[in-house]
């Protein structure tokens, strides 16, 4: 499973969704809703690579399905960076279901803002956030530098840190003995 954390005051929109958390061997994610021209959108940021993916125009409808939207998502951004289909499907099998809660680090929620201020500076030329093309626009997210509390000078890159860390996962083809 992995961890949403959800920074609004208000989630009614949670509904049923699990409470539990277990680590995951990919880590947490982080997720904030935004409104871009009238349209509600998801940003999702995870905690050690910044790697983030924006779902725009979520219905309700949407939020009743979002672990696989949230899969869509990741797998389809991953293929739109070039990754390896490996990597993208161990990525995308590395979890089943979401679960959420309120906790979240202000370095992250820095990262989040910062994503969602780049989601709306799509928009500023006039072009309709509904237009855009998802899987593109979280792509594009994933390839501006990031800086993470504790570096002062350098930065990553969230599609480089996290293509590191999903090689380094175990693939769950192989036995472990």
């Amino acid at each position: 499973m992995h961890q949403f954390r959800n920074n609004t005051p208000d989630q009614s929109f949670l509904g049923d969704f699990p409470q539990a958390v277990d680590d995951a061997a990919q880590g947490e994610w982080r997720a904030n809703i935004t409104t871009i021209q009238r349209r509600q959108c998801i940003v999702f940021t995870h905690d050690q690579t910044r790697f983030s993916l924006a779902l725009i125009g979520v219905t309700q409808k949407e939020l009743k399905e979002l672990t696989f939207w949230f899969s869509d998502m990741l797998g389809n951004t991953m293929l739109k960076l070039g990754y390896p289909v490996e990597l993208m499907e161990r990525a995308v099998n590395s979890f089943s279901e979401l679960s959420f809660d309120t906790q979240c680090s202000r370095s992250v929620q820095g990262t989040l803002k910062n994503m969602i201020l780049d989601l709306e500076a799509f928009t500023w030329d006039g072009s309709h956030i509904m237009d855009l093309g998802p899987y593109s626009l979280s792509a594009n997210l994933c390839k501006r530098p990031c800086s993470i509390k504790g570096m002062k000078h350098e930065c990553i890159f969230p599609d480089k840190e996290m293509r590191k860390l999903l090689e380094h996962l175990p693939d769950p083809n192989e036995t472990v003995h």
